[in-house]
Order: C-alpha cells, then structure tokens, then sequence
C-alpha cells in the first residue's frame, strides 16, 4: 500500500512540473509588437514589420488578418512564436520615421521676468 501511495506521489510530482513547464513556455512565447508595416504579401500570409531602431520582424499571419493593411500602416500585433495571431491597426497614429533627420525648430522667445 505505501508503495502504490509512494508511485503516485511521484507521478503527480513529474505530472505537475511538466504541466509547469508546459505553461511557462506558452506564456513566455505570447507577446505584443508595436510597428510600422514594411510589407504585406496575402498570398503567402506574410508580414513585415519595423518595430524599432533597425528592427524588422517578418511573421507568418492568416490572410484574413492582413486584409486591408498596406506598407506604412501603424498596427498592433499578438503573436505567439513566428506568427501573427491578432492584428489591429493603430488610426490616426502616425509613428515618427526612425533614423531620419530631425527637424529643428527655431527657438521660442520667452516672456521677460520682472
């Protein structure tokens, strides 16, 4: 009998740290990307994004996902591992050209103390 409760004991001890480390895994490969669309190719369900200073992200999406989504496009995107699972597009954001100039503006006169 203390055999078969010691047998158990040892297969729900295995039986749970392999359920742990199932779900940490599958946490730790969920995550959300901020960028500016690259490219769009429907046809082979295909994604590039810039989302960052000389980071461009390629992702495998549905075709559904990438209707209407055009170079240039500000989105949001979950992806699990090297595919895109949510895609929202970010209206009226306009992301700032990374690694171009920048402008300057001349100085703003302020108003004497007295």
């Amino acid at each position: 009998m203390f055999r078969t409760l010691r047998t158990l004991r040892s297969t729900l001890t295995v039986a749970l740290a392999v359920l742990f480390i199932a779900s940490a895994g599958a946490l730790a490969a969920e995550a959300t990307i901020s960028g500016t669309v690259q490219n769009v190719d429907a046809q082979q369900g295909r994604i590039t994004l810039n989302s960052g200073e000389d980071k461009t992200v390629e992702l495998r999406a549905p075709a559904a996902l990438l209707d209407g989504l055009q170079s240039g496009d500000v989105v949001e995107v979950k992806v699990s591992g090297p595919k895109a699972t949510f895609i929202r597009k970010q209206e009226g954001v306009q992301r700032p050209d990374i690694g171009g100039a920048l402008r300057l503006h001349q100085p703003v006169e302020m108003p004497k103390s007295q």
